[in-house]
């Protein structure tokens, strides 16, 4: 009888042992291995954020946590600094490498940064242009954005979502121009006020048809806050078209448009 009872034990002993959690410095221990540097945790109950800001944990699903015994990803610091002492010197490949950012909750992931930070878009149409009045440039949806920028394509404001430093390019093509024609791009905040940027053009000869006057120009502007916006704007001295597309006897293709990088 004896005999049968120690058995018995020794297999219920068993699978306690086979999950028991290892602590160091801890006799709490909060996951299958964990480390209490400080020598700090309570001996009961879950350590508090002060007192786990020095532990070690490995899970049983195999997160890491350094300064969290609650991992929630496979490595997870609950703060401080990641360093490397010697990196490597490899050189990245641009179009092909990505960047690593963290996103709002310190989750660390790869983008594209030319695809991340660069608007453009096409005007939506031709458009007429009166003598000494400013127009809005309607453009269409843009074909590249990100969360740095929101367009309405109805009333062509661009709201910047970021501060920061930002490269706008205009380029455009105006047709229908008397000669002596002076045309004129902007950038104008939004409430209306003076230029954050223009560019002029002036053409001796005039210009008819489907091919016209093109123009560009770049300027940098440096955004305060989010939720700043503005409008791109075209004016002439005489009346005149901004063209969309150019079309002539070797092709067609778009020839107004805007680009924006942050930098």
């Amino acid at each position: 009888m004896k005999i049968t009872l120690l058995a018995l034990v020794n297999a219920l002993a068993l699978p306690t042992l086979t999950i028991a959690q290892v602590g160091i410095n801890t006799s709490n221990p909060q996951a299958a291995f964990h480390v209490d540097a400080a020598k700090d945790n309570p001996t009961t109950g879950s350590p508090s954020v002060l007192q786990q800001a020095n532990d070690f944990v490995v899970t049983g699903t195999g997160n890491i946590g350094i300064g969290t015994t609650v991992p929630t990803d496979k490595l997870d610091v609950s703060s401080g600094n990641v360093r490397i002492r010697n990196i490597n010197s490899n050189i990245g490949v641009g179009g092909n490498d990505r960047v690593v950012v963290a996103d709002a909750n310190g989750v660390l992931k790869t983008i594209n940064f030319t695809d991340y930070s660069l608007f453009h878009a096409r005007l939506t149409a031709s458009q007429s242009l009166t003598t000494l009045s400013i127009t809005t440039l309607l453009f269409s949806t843009p074909l590249a954005t990100s969360p740095f920028y929101s367009y309405n394509t109805s009333t062509g404001i661009l709201t910047f979502n970021q501060p920061g430093n930002y490269l706008i390019t205009l380029q455009a093509s105006f047709s229908n121009a008397a000669a002596g024609t002076q045309l004129l791009l902007g950038v104008r905040p939004v409430p209306d006020a003076n230029y954050l940027g223009r560019g002029s053009h002036y053409n001796a000869t005039a210009t008819s048809g489907t091919v016209g006057e093109l123009m560009n120009y770049t300027i940098m502007l440096v955004i305060p806050t989010a939720g700043y916006q503005i409008r791109f704007t075209a004016a002439p001295n005489q009346n005149c078209t901004v063209l969309a597309t150019e079309t002539g006897s070797t092709g067609s293709g778009n020839v107004t448009n805007v680009t924006i990088q942050k930098i």
